[in-house]
């Protein structure tokens, strides 16, 4: 790794765990909805997490670190999972994309400490 596709790593990572974390947020309201309101509440959420999983593939494509393909492969999963009103499960593999674009973001930290740029 060097300093510059670190501070990538880092950027991307931080990036997505926010989104990711005000998806999961968004998840939990979808409870509240029903009828006409409910399918268009589905389906705003599920074309943000769309631009969302299309922000981790452009991490994953400028990075290669394949963290973030396997984020993206959870959020598709999580739009399946709405689409078929299963928000439990959805919130879940929006939790496991966090994990995933975590593990960039700690590596990268520790690559910049141990290199004197923090």
């Amino acid at each position: 790794m060097n300093a510059k596709k670190a501070v990538a790593e880092y950027q991307f990572s931080e990036r997505s765990k926010s989104e990711l974390i005000a998806a999961s947020q968004i998840v939990a309201t979808l409870y509240d909805y029903k009828g006409a309101e409910k399918v268009a509440a589905k389906r705003v959420t599920t074309n943000f997490l769309e631009l969302f999983r299309s922000n981790l593939m452009q991490g994953f494509n400028m990075t290669k670190n394949t963290n973030f393909q396997k984020a993206a492969d959870c959020v598709s999963e999580a739009v399946s999972r709405i689409e078929a009103d299963e928000f439990d499960g959805a919130a879940q593999k929006l939790g496991d994309a966090v994990s995933f674009t975590t593990t960039p973001a700690q590596e990268a930290w520790g690559f910049l400490s141990e290199h004197g740029f923090l």
